[in-house]
């Protein structure tokens, strides 16, 4: 018998409150609350196994969201500070995602009603929800491609120092860059981004800005970063040469005059003849 799974085992007697099922080696208890019709003994029956909240295994005919190793998007339905959050995945008992998967910042933590996809573990016979890095999380097949310009519904799984990182239900990743945030995100909370752009890897990049705002491009984003770093400030203007903008910027001159005359447009910068300033 194995915890987290659907164990197919067999009926060995009905008692007033449950029918004991056995493997032929071990015995566990399905209560009849949990039992989807009456059993009969010998009739073999395919029960969920996991642990209650008295410590014991027990069985349940429900179908979990997920079972051991897979991962899904479970609701959160409960907070305990000294504890985690509570997933709801199809049992009675919860999943607890414990703190250990949560950011020290308890502002960044999910809230009731959010989402986050996790992947079932087992650890000292309990099981656990477990937050998996963001390239473990591969999305499901046959699902449609996603277009520029499209909003899409998605759930924040990761906070970054360059931004957030997103999760649709379908598992499409979608990357947004700290210039195009306006507010603070927390993890598993709802947003809706315009997708910008999609990488060779099937990864996306959107957006939560307005659409009225300027919707960076990578080369006035590496002005921006420039400019973030070095205190809103830079000596480098639409007069410097070739050759210094691309040991510093990694791009040609051409490319580096249209990216700050969009930013100027966007009123983001301040060109001035020997300098260029980030606008307050």
């Amino acid at each position: 018998m194995e915890i987290g799974r659907l164990n197919t085992l067999t009926v060995l007697r009905e008692t007033d409150i449950a029918y004991l099922l056995t493997d032929g080696t071990e015995e566990v208890f399905l209560h009849k609350k949990e039992a989807t019709k009456p059993y009969m003994d010998n009739e073999t029956v395919e029960v969920f196994l996991y642990v209650d909240n008295q410590g014991r295994k027990t069985a349940s005919t429900k179908k979990p969201l997920l079972q051991l190793e897979e991962r899904e998007l479970l609701e959160v339905v409960a907070i305990k500070p000294r504890y985690g959050v509570f997933l709801y995945y199809g049992m009675i008992k919860d999943l607890l995602l414990s703190l250990d998967d949560l950011p020290e910042d308890y502002s960044d933590w999910p809230q009731v009603g959010d989402h986050v996809i996790v992947e079932m573990i087992a650890k000292n016979e309990q099981l656990f929800g477990h937050i998996v890095g963001r390239k473990q999380i591969k999305g499901k097949e046959d699902r449609p491609l996603l277009e520029e310009k499209q909003k899409v519904d998605a759930f924040v799984m990761y906070l970054t120092d360059n931004g957030i990182v997103c999760f649709t239900e379908a598992f499409d990743e979608i990357f947004v860059h700290k210039n195009n945030i306006r507010e603070h995100y927390r993890i598993g909370q709802l947003v809706t981004p315009t997708i910008l752009s999609r990488n060779p890897d099937g990864e996306y990049v959107g957006t939560l800005i307005a659409q009225k705002e300027l919707m960076l491009e990578p080369d006035a984003m590496a002005i921006m970063k420039y400019l973030e770093d070095h205190n809103g400030f830079m000596t480098y203007t639409d007069k410097t040469k070739p050759e210094v903008i691309s040991k510093v910027f990694h791009m040609s001159k051409s490319a580096f005059k249209r990216a700050l005359g969009s930013l100027y447009k966007a009123k983001k910068v301040e060109l001035n003849q020997s300098n260029t300033k980030l606008m307050k």
